[in-house]
């Protein structure tokens, strides 16, 4: 795809890297059929393809406007399109590059501009903990829209006090601790099991990818720089073998600190290692299995049937497809893969396990019939 830049934008890191991406795109439109809004809602601006046209028409000059704002927030950032795409165009790096431009540009609504400060100033924030728990103690008198957005409160066990010569630095993260405490536990558990101790670094805190996503991204790199200096003196001395993040969202963030950060010259290096250690829990089960097999054996006695749900941060932004439900432990329970390529917009009838936080009570949400109307197609970051 040919460029010319504007004068405003040709000599910038943004300008330049966004043009590196559009010269990759042949405009072929194989990205469209697997792009959920576009299967969606029909419409050529709501898929990969029309989205990068119109980053191109404003890096180009064009003056965006409130359609394009919307057009590129409707995004659900999945990547599908990227996995689907033969000549290799980063459309996550673009988009964010577009929405940051057109932000620029096109001032929000109130309401909205109210909406998104309150989700990236309020999710990371040491207040979500204690709003949570209020929300779980009245969640039955809480409408049934609010209801879905607070999950009920659950035990998460003890966590393991022994010491390994093995560890790993763990991401506790921002909303997990107080909205499913129960998958950090777990976590620590199952790696105690097989020799490893689990070590979580008290300054670090979110990921920054709320931030990061809801276009305040110079926020979200101060987020970043933040887990870096918690996390770097144990990475640096060699006392941890990597950085574990169970939700995958989060590690697709994680795994994009070197490109966020690449031209941060105190932190670039830093940000590369800290990358290059980042593993999803899913790439750590496949080798434990084995021998978490004979701890297990005659203590599970799940009978019925799960579904399996690989989050598109897995199977898109990390490129992880079928390493752990190839794998998936038949002598625990039966599991149904979702079919490839389908997002946690279409629910399937049996319960879902998915290595997204976020992922199932989407699912739960698709098998409402009043989510299935195409305005239901919003950014959910």
């Amino acid at each position: 795809m040919q460029t010319q830049l504007a004068p405003e934008y040709q000599n910038t890191a943004h300008g330049q890297e966004a043009e590196a991406i559009l010269r990759k795109c042949v405009h072929c439109g194989f990205c469209t059929a697997t792009c959920p809004t576009y299967q969606t809602l029909g419409d050529e601006l709501d898929g990969p393809r029309g989205r990068i046209y119109l980053i191109k028409q404003v890096l180009e000059g064009k003056e965006p406007t409130r359609a394009t704002q919307v057009h590129l927030d409707r995004c659900l950032t999945c990547r599908n399109c990227e996995s689907t795409c033969p000549s290799g165009v980063q459309y996550g790096h673009l988009l964010d590059i577009g929405r940051q431009v057109v932000d620029e540009k096109v001032p929000r609504p109130a309401g909205e501009r109210l909406k998104r400060w309150a989700l990236k100033e309020g999710i990371p924030s040491p207040l979500f903990a204690p709003a949570m728990k209020l929300g779980q103690a009245v969640r039955g008198l809480l409408p049934e829209s609010i209801q879905a957005k607070v999950p009920p409160k659950t035990a998460h066990g003890a966590w393991p006090t022994r010491e390994h010569a093995r560890k790993v630095l763990l991401l506790a993260g921002c909303v997990q601790p107080s909205m499913l405490p129960n998958i950090n536990y777990a976590t620590a558990r199952v790696l105690d099991a097989v020799g490893v101790q689990t070590v979580v670094a008290g300054n670090a805190g979110c990921c920054g990818a709320v931030k990061f996503h809801l276009n305040d991204q110079d926020g979200g790199r101060a987020q970043m720089r933040a887990n870096i200096d918690a996390w770097w003196p144990m990475v640096s001395s060699g006392q941890v073998e990597c950085i574990v993040v169970n939700a995958s969202g989060c590690s697709a963030m994680v795994k994009d600190y070197a490109h966020a950060l690449k031209d941060d010259a105190q932190y670039a290096d830093k940000a590369g290692r800290i990358s290059a250690m980042a593993r999803d829990l899913s790439e750590l089960l496949p080798a434990m299995l084995p021998e978490l097999a004979g701890r297990l054996q005659g203590r599970v006695h799940f009978k019925g049937k799960l579904a399996y749900h690989p989050p598109c941060t897995l199977q898109h932004a990390q490129k992880l497809r079928g390493a752990w439900n190839a794998t998936w432990p038949s002598w625990v329970f039966r599991c149904s893969p979702r079919a490839p390529n389908r997002t946690c917009a279409a629910a399937p009838p049996e319960p879902i396990r998915s290595c997204n936080p976020s992922c199932p009570g989407s699912c739960a949400h698709a098998s409402s019939p009043r989510s299935m109307r195409p305005a239901a197609t919003k950014n959910p970051r």
